[in-house]
C-alpha cells in the first residue's frame, strides 16, 4: 500500500494531467482494466452521453475488445472524452490514479478486486457494482458507491451522487485506512505467521 499512499507534488499532477489529455476543469474517472466483457467498460463510456461535458473517462488496460470500445465511443460521439492509455507497469499506476477524481469499473463479476483497493489506498473514491468479493469491503456510505452491472443509467447516477455527496472525503478517508489495515501485505502476511504459529 506505500506504493499508492506515496504523495505527488503539484507540478508532478500538471504535467500528469497534461500528459493524459486533461484540461483545467476536467473531471478524470479512471479505470484500471482489461478491456473484456466482464468488466463493464462500455458500460461506463455508455454513461458519458449523459454526464457532463467536462467529465472524461481514461482507461488503462489492453484486451480484445478495445476496437469495440473506440467504436463505441466514436458512435456515441464522446472519442475526445475517452482516453485510452494501454498497457501500464503496476509500479507507475500510482501516480495516474491520484491523477484523475474516481475510479470506477462497471463490473459484471468479480474475485477480490485488488484494483479498488488500491484506488481506495490512493485517495480516490471508488464506484464499483455488488458482485464478488466487492461486498466484503465496499460499503455503501462507508467506504464507497455502488452502480449496477449492465446499467449504464446507474453509472451516470452514481458519478454524480459522487460528484454532489458532502460525505465523500470521509468516505474516501474511510476507505483509504481500511486499505491500510486489513489489505496491506506486510499485515496480512503477519496475521498468516500467526495463524501457522498457532498450529505448530
Amino acid at each position: 500500500t506505500s506504493n499508492f499512499t506515496r504523495a505527488i507534488s503539484a507540478s508532478e499532477r500538471n504535467d500528469l494531467i497534461k500528459e493524459l489529455g486533461l484540461k483545467e476543469g476536467d473531471m478524470g474517472l479512471i479505470t484500471t482494466s482489461r478491456l473484456v466483457i466482464k468488466n463493464g467498460v462500455g458500460d461506463v463510456i455508455k454513461a458519458l452521453p449523459k454526464l457532463a461535458a467536462n467529465i472524461k473517462f481514461v482507461i488503462f488496460g489492453e484486451g480484445y475488445m478495445e476496437q469495440e470500445l473506440k467504436k463505441l465511443a466514436s458512435d456515441l460521439g464522446v472519442s475526445n472524452r475517452v482516453i485510452f492509455r494501454g498497457y501500464i507497469a503496476h509500479a507507475e499506476m500510482p501516480k495516474y490514479l491520484k491523477t484523475c477524481d474516481i475510479f470506477i469499473r462497471a463490473s459484471l463479476s468479480e474475485g477480490l478486486g485488488n484494483s479498488f483497493i488500491e484506488a481506495m489506498a490512493a485517495g480516490l473514491p471508488v464506484i464499483a457494482t455488488p458482485v464478488g468479493g466487492i461486498v466484503d469491503f465496499l460499503k455503501v456510505g462507508e467506504t464507497g458507491y455502488f452502480c449496477e452491472p449492465n446499467n449504464p443509467e446507474s453509472v451516470v447516477k452514481a458519478v454524480n451522487l459522487v460528484l454532489n455527496d458532502p460525505k465523500k472525503n470521509e468516505i474516501i478517508s474511510n476507505a483509504q485506512k481500511m486499505a491500510l489495515q486489513k489489505y496491506d501485505w506486510r499485515n496480512i502476511a503477519r496475521q498468516m505467521k500467526e495463524v501457522f504459529d498457532s498450529l505448530k
